[in-house]
């Protein structure tokens, strides 16, 4: 099933609640049902995203009677493409993608004529490193909830980034670790907003497949974890979601498809299953015939008018890079099939960033700490 994304009911409508909590509109609609919840006034509001945790795998491994279902809101949107890439800097940000323009795991970066792959600094596919900048934070930043919660509430309430791609010293790598660092935190005096994020279960899925026996116990632990950080905070409001969902997925190879290859400019970027192409001059009607002849049962293949035109990014103001990194066309996966350039990569089992129901809806769970 085809699935949108529904931007007034998403993980930025999710962050727009929060934002307005604490005083300060990011110009987009909230979510009437968090904005009820956070009419109480709590001590610390904590926000925890599990990468790749939606709503399919979370229904498929754990029961009615268990912590995190017994807490389930409903079904939010991701974003498009919908993956960690795009979703982590629409919450960071509380903007749109077409505001923030970071759209996947690898862009197109005019100032080095080179795909870089965003949260790593480094050139797509390979281990060097962009020298003398990062890339992303140079010429796409964005101002971050942290500072903005801050600086709306005159300093009174604390904002802490936990997490592997935090810029303070503040990441943690394990779900032990991430407990420990909430409680600690949530014992001093003051109000705090306490951000989380784990790669879990991302990892194990992109490894083992969304169905794998261990990716079940892995929902599991997090489910008994949240459990037992619910009873350790006072006066606090838990909201836990995920940034995507995941789909099992055979990879295709591009250089299996020479006369595709050819009609573009340079490789492909963003993700395998929202892939961008730049088509050379006088060939973008060749290339939509021969590509839609090889995947239309697997891919949407639309042009850059046509996302924008959709919204697919989202609305706002659109970042002045939009138009550069999106490239002529980008096919999204509608099935169970991801393109790659060629052969040789790491093989995953389950991926990300397509249109499909799995990919596109996450959980929302709200756990009022007072009456657990």
């Amino acid at each position: 099933m085809i699935k949108y994304p529904d931007y007034d009911k998403s993980i930025l409508s999710v962050v727009s609640s929060i934002l307005k909590y604490y005083g300060y509109n990011n110009g987009h609609k909230s979510l009437e049902l968090l904005d009820k919840k956070l009419e109480k006034r709590y001590k610390n509001i904590v926000l925890m995203i599990f990468d790749g945790m939606g709503v399919s795998s979370l229904k498929k491994h754990l029961r009615d009677t268990d912590f995190l279902m017994q807490h389930y809101e409903g079904e939010i949107s991701s974003v498009c493409p919908s993956t960690t890439g795009c979703a982590i800097p629409t919450i960071e940000s509380g903007k749109t993608p077409i505001e923030h323009c970071w759209l996947g795991w690898d862009m197109y970066f005019k100032e080095y004529d080179s795909n870089i792959t965003l949260f790593t600094n480094k050139y797509q596919d390979s281990n060097e490193e962009v020298a003398g900048c990062n890339a992303a934070q140079k010429y796409m930043r964005y101002d971050n909830i942290f500072d903005i919660i801050e600086k709306t509430t005159d300093g009174v309430v604390d904002a802490h980034d936990i997490s592997k791609y935090s810029d303070t010293d503040e990441f943690v790598y394990s779900c032990e670790e991430m407990l420990q660092r909430v409680s600690k935190i949530a014992e001093n005096d003051r109000q705090d907003f306490i951000y989380t994020y784990l790669e879990e279960p991302d990892s194990v899925m992109h490894a083992l497949g969304v169905d794998h026996e261990y990716v079940k116990e892995n929902i599991r632990y997090i489910n008994s974890l949240i459990c037992e950080l619910s009873s350790m905070l006072d006066n606090s409001l838990i909201i836990v979601m995920a940034d995507h969902g995941l789909v099992d997925a055979k990879a295709l190879y591009l250089e299996d498809y020479p006369k595709i290859q050819e009609m573009l400019v340079r490789r492909p970027s963003l993700e395998t299953r929202a892939v961008n192409f730049f088509v050379k001059n006088g060939y973008k009607d060749e290339f939509k015939k021969e590509f839609n002849k090889h995947f239309k049962d697997d891919f949407i293949l639309m042009s850059k008018e046509e996302v924008l035109e959709k919204e697919l990014f989202g609305k706002g103001k659109k970042n002045l890079r939009i138009d550069e990194v999106v490239g002529d066309y980008i096919a999204f996966a509608i099935g169970d099939k991801a393109l790659e350039w060629e052969k040789g990569g790491f093989i995953m089992e389950a991926r990300h960033a397509g249109l499909t129901q799995e990919e596109m809806e996450v959980p929302l769970i709200v756990i009022d700490t007072n009456e657990v």
